[in-house]
């Protein structure tokens, strides 16, 4: 008997297969690309395996997918969002992905099922620097990818962060979202 992944993609049954199943209810997608066991909860271990399809070779999950990884984002984005280091550069090899050369430094991501995706500090940073920063939308990811952590811990990356444009503004878009959560509990 053959058991199947708990997140099955194209690779494991052809797409009319998997659509019929979340017809049946025994699926239910979690991107264009990925489909899970109706009963399997939603954990970061889960939503990185279903960005696993458009992952390049030594790539990272980062921005909104990273965000939607450690849970701080209830639905994915519609394209992911993937870093691959300055160092290993390539190209995608998938569509449904948008791919961007960073530079990252020790310590800026973390390994889930031997996928390799932003921190949540890292990854809130990247949002706030962002020109295409939405204030509505990207506060309250802002303020749950920071709930463990803070303001100090921001301050004292970008601080010591060199090259990393926008330092300024992303300190205050940070500083206004977790302002904007504590006043909303």
């Amino acid at each position: 008997m053959t058991r199947l992944e708990s997140v099955l993609t194209e690779d494991d049954l052809p797409l009319s297969e998997l659509w019929a199943a979340c017809r049946d209810g025994e699926l239910v997608p979690l991107s264009s690309s990925a489909f899970v066991f109706a009963d399997v909860p939603q954990t970061p271990v889960v939503r990185a395996l279903a960005v696993r399809p458009v992952l390049a070779r030594r790539s990272i999950i980062e921005r909104h997918s990273a965000a939607w990884v450690h849970g701080a984002l209830a639905t994915p984005p519609r394209l992911h969002t993937i870093a691959v280091r300055y160092a290993n550069r390539s190209s995608a090899s998938r569509n449904l992905a948008v791919v961007r050369e960073v530079a990252l430094r020790p310590g800026d991501t973390m390994t889930v099922v031997g996928i390799e995706v932003t921190t949540p500090l890292r990854t809130a940073i990247d949002l706030a620097r962002d020109r295409a920063f939405d204030d509505a939308k990207d506060s309250p990811v802002i303020a749950k990818l920071l709930a463990s952590s803070g303001l100090p811990e921001c301050r004292a990356y970008l601080e010591a962060a060199r090259n990393l444009p926008h330092k300024a503004r992303a300190l205050q878009r940070i500083t206004d979202a977790l302002l904007f959560a504590a006043m909303e509990r």
